[in-house]
């Protein structure tokens, strides 16, 4: 009896065979996909300083010969120039007037100053540009010159601007007039080259 149940449970177990495996149980492992954070992501490079203004901001030199003579040398810097192109647009809008510029010589002897003149929107562009005066008027800029308390009365002649971009202004004077009180005739020629004194749109290229 007890042989018989050992053949009759080997033969069921050969009967079922081996138990088959269900492939559709089974799922492929799916590939992980990256996430990106933040900290994957590269910096943005850092801004390049710009350079710093040179020390000497350069000179104004005036001459007048005639019924008064002398000469002077004045230096740069904030109070010699003040060009609306060395500032950001953002910053222009909110100023007064128009675009241009005012170049100032001021010393123990005289006091010249190029000014904007007649309120052209292009009077004063960002490019060299020469004025020629006649009696005091030119088109898009204006000039007054003092010697002490007297004038420079209807000037005649030229101021040029030559050089004109984001690190200086540079030109030449060449004007003849009458000082008043006193009708003395007086010729007055001189230069400046002015450098750009570190406003927020000056370039003097990138810091070392």
């Amino acid at each position: 009896m007890r042989t018989f149940v050992v053949v009759s449970l080997a033969l069921l177990s050969a009967a079922c065979g081996p138990e088959k495996e269900d492939y559709t149980k089974q799922q492929p492992d799916k590939e992980a996909t990256p996430t990106r954070t933040s900290s994957d992501t590269p910096p943005p490079p850092p801004k390049k300083k710009k350079a710093a203004p040179p020390a000497d901001l350069g000179k104004c030199t005036i001459e007048v010969s005639g019924g008064i003579t002398g000469s002077q040398t004045t230096p740069g810097g904030k109070e010699a120039t003040n060009v609306a192109y060395w500032y950001t647009e953002s910053e222009r809008k909110n100023m007064m007037g128009v675009d241009g510029y005012v170049i100032n010589c001021k010393g123990d002897q005289f006091k010249f100053s190029l000014m904007p003149g007649g309120g052209k929107l292009d009077g004063m562009p960002f490019a060299p540009k020469k004025f020629t005066f006649a009696k005091g008027k030119s088109d898009g800029a204006s000039v007054m010159m003092t010697v002490g308390a007297a004038a420079l009365g209807d000037p005649s002649g030229t101021v040029e601007v030559t050089a004109l971009d984001a690190k200086h202004i540079a030109g030449t004077i060449d004007l003849t007039g009458k000082i008043t009180p006193g009708n003395k005739a007086v010729a007055v020629k001189g230069s400046f080259d002015l450098v750009c004194p570190g406003l927020s749109a000056c370039d003097f290229g990138d810091a070392p």
